[in-house]
């Protein structure tokens, strides 16, 4: 009888040991990890990154001689993708609705050139738009029902460009909608391309980047990262930047995807854990700026791969970073918006949207714009505009959801849930 209760002691002490083990190994992998503060590493050079895109795009007149205005050719404008039109300073509220167009699902705003936005649906349907009226020019599906796109096109010159679901890459022609060419890559896309003088650049799900011709459709070169690749990369001086679902950011050369550095982010997130990049980096300042799902935003030094700061948010760093003006202004999915200091990390400062945000923050003129949700997945949210410097909010628009704003033509263009806005300032 006392040799079976001490085997039942022994029995429960192990079980509480195992249990304890259990506890310690779940702390161990999902504990919070402080942040990383390094904001002296070098180099950082506080310089304004070129404002105006350096594309064919960027320049046009109108019937009459009178200028169209700046090119948004790509996702984040420049392709530093650092979302910054701050230079657009006529660009502010009040405004009142010029024209109101239904669209679809959104997920992305248009790009914009020449008089003409061009808009790119999740059902797969690119489409041209008339700026001054909303009116459709033209239209051009990527693919069968179910083979959906999702991303903005970019524009260089006379061409548009956008990969999808289905796998392809397409060039069509900017005034007809004609194809120009496509290319079939074997994998499906979710990313906004980017592009230089000579190249293309695509990433997919199955974890490439590539570089295609731009006249042809041709893979020029082609890297394998080690997880999906769901955001275009971000081009900087010759160099691409992106990051991959296996929480791992990377820098290739241009000119023939040659690695120049890859930093893993495996432990900083939660123990061994590692998040995935979704958003979108933007490089300025001799850093690269992006969000994770890990919770974090991350600062690297753009010519080593070394994290400079980290910050942790409430939930998901899911939005793509805006920089402008020494500032980064990133979101939570929790809603969570802050502005730090680009060199530091350092919270300026911090507000709750009204709900949940996949947003990603844009500057337009003298204000930073953002959007959120709504109460549920299937209304619409609220597009707001605040203060940059001091985060006072100065204007709300009622329709949002996952983007923001582009500027076109002297206008604010939001794409709300379903419906595309051409917003004109009051007395500017």
């Amino acid at each position: 009888m006392r040799r079976r209760r001490i085997f039942a002691i022994v029995g429960a002490g192990c079980v509480l040991v195992l249990a304890g083990g259990a506890v310690l190994a779940w702390w161990v992998v999902h504990r919070r990890t402080p942040d990383v503060h390094r904001g002296d590493a070098l180099p950082y050079t506080f310089t304004q990154d070129p404002t105006v895109p350096a594309t064919t795009a960027s320049s046009g007149k109108h019937q009459h001689g009178q200028s169209w205005g700046p090119a948004w050719p790509v996702y984040g404008r420049t392709m530093t993708r650092t979302r910054d039109a701050s230079d657009l300073r006529s660009v502010r509220p009040p405004y009142r609705v010029l024209w109101k167009q239904s669209t679809g699902f959104l997920e992305y705003p248009p790009s914009y050139a020449k008089g003409r936005l061009y808009l790119y649906s999740n059902d797969g349907q690119l489409t041209a738009y008339d700026v001054k009226t909303g009116k459709r020019l033209w239209h051009h599906y990527t693919g069968p029902s179910g083979n959906k796109g999702l991303g903005e096109p970019a524009i260089d010159g006379n061409r548009v460009y956008v990969g999808s679901r289905a796998n392809y890459v397409y060039s069509f022609h900017a005034k007809t909608g004609s194809l120009a060419w496509k290319t079939n890559v074997g994998a499906p896309m979710e990313s906004s391309p980017a592009f230089n003088s000579h190249y293309l650049f695509m990433s997919d799900l199955d974890g490439n980047v590539r570089a295609l011709d731009l006249n042809t459709g041709r893979v020029v070169w082609k890297f394998h990262a080690a997880g999906a690749v769901k955001h275009g990369p971000a081009l900087a001086n010759g160099r691409l930047y992106f990051g991959d679902y296996a929480g791992v950011m990377y820098c290739l050369r241009a000119s023939d995807g040659h690695l120049i550095w890859r930093t893993a982010t495996h432990g900083l997130s939660s123990g061994f854990a590692s998040g995935t990049f979704y958003s979108t980096p933007a490089v300025a300042y001799g850093r690269v700026y992006i969000g994770n799902t890990d919770d974090k935003v991350y600062s690297f030094v753009a010519s080593t791969g070394e994290i400079a700061w980290t910050y942790t948010l409430p939930w998901w760093a899911y939005g793509s970073p805006a920089v402008s003006d020494g500032r980064v202004f990133a979101t939570g999915a929790d809603g969570t918006f802050v502005a730090f200091n680009a060199r530091t990390g350092g919270v300026l400062w911090r507000h709750k949207l009204p709900h949940n945000s996949l947003a990603s923050p844009v500057v337009v003129g003298p204000y930073v714009y953002v959007a959120d949700r709504g109460a549920s997945g299937r209304v619409h949210g609220d597009v707001y505009a605040f203060n940059p410097g001091n985060g006072r909010r100065v204007w709300s628009f009622p329709d949002g959801k996952y983007s923001s704003v582009i500027a076109a033509d002297g206008m604010l263009v939001i794409a709300g849930f379903g419906h595309l806005y051409a917003l004109k300032p009051i007395n500017h």
